[in-house]
């Protein structure tokens, strides 16, 4: 029970601090203070207290699917909300876009922290209300979001040792596969409450990374591995990263031709 906790709870961590990490060292990089940062905090605490008194709701809703639809709707909200803040940044610097962009910021954060959140605290009340499991529930809980954290300090000092050029290149690549990762994500939900058809799997990579060893589990938490995609979820994933590269080229057009008129 130790080591489920301290991998569960590290999964939903670490996709959480890592997309923060990577926000916070790309504000940085485009010279906006971390104000947004403060604001997503606690709106996010409102957010998961609001989500656990209403999880009763959410699980009856929608025929049972209720709280796997919430989930993925999430992901989903999160993916929307890294398409303008990569266009923004590719048009660096920004002018009267800095408001814009820090409310981005804030959204985005509040929706992943609640989407981790909502299950860590799950998990938490089902098994840490069993006394002979507590201990462990607990310990390996706490365990799991230290080393997530831990590694989300350590992704943000790499990108902060970068040079500005490659930093912000850097940040932008893992912000397109973080937001694909979290469609592919919510695709697998709404498969597991049949809202997207079930597929028979396009390949089977089980053989190098399984899904539920410690790196397939850092995987999926990050990236949305899956060892074995249908070709929907192929099909999703890789039209996100399009999408993700249509917004910075739409924000690369936007700075061009704004220095272009200058």
């Amino acid at each position: 029970m130790l080591l489920s906790s301290v991998i569960l709870v590290l999964r939903e961590v670490l996709e959480a601090a890592v997309l923060v990490s990577v926000l916070l060292a790309l504000a940085h990089n485009v010279r906006l203070r971390n104000h947004w940062l403060w604001y997503a905090l606690p709106l996010s605490g409102l957010c998961v207290l609001a989500y656990s008194r209403s999880l009763g709701t959410l699980t009856a809703a929608l025929d049972g699917a209720g709280q796997e639809v919430t989930n993925a709707s999430l992901q989903g909200a999160v993916f929307l909300l890294i398409l303008p803040i990569l266009c923004l940044c590719t048009a660096f610097p920004l002018s009267g876009q800095r408001r814009l962009l820090a409310g981005f910021m804030t959204l985005a954060v509040t929706f992943a922290i609640v989407r981790e959140c909502a299950e860590i605290q799950i998990y938490v009340q089902a098994f840490a209300a069993a006394g002979d499991q507590a201990t462990a529930v607990w310990a390996g809980s706490g365990l799991g979001a230290g080393i997530g954290l831990s590694a989300g300090v350590l992704v943000y000092a790499t990108l902060r040792a970068l040079v500005p050029a490659t930093s912000r290149r850097a940040c932008l690549v893992a912000l397109g596969l973080i937001g694909a990762g979290m469609v592919m994500q919510a695709t697998m939900l709404l498969e597991q409450v049949d809202w997207l058809p079930h597929q028979a799997p396009l390949w089977d990579s089980s053989g190098l990374v399984s899904e539920q060893s410690f790196l397939g589990e850092l995987l999926y938490a990050v990236l949305g591995y899956e060892a074995t995609p249908g070709a929907l979820q192929v099909v999703l994933y890789g039209g996100s990263l399009a999408v993700a590269v249509a917004a910075v080229a739409v924000g690369w057009k936007w700075r061009v031709s704004r220095e272009t008129t200058a």
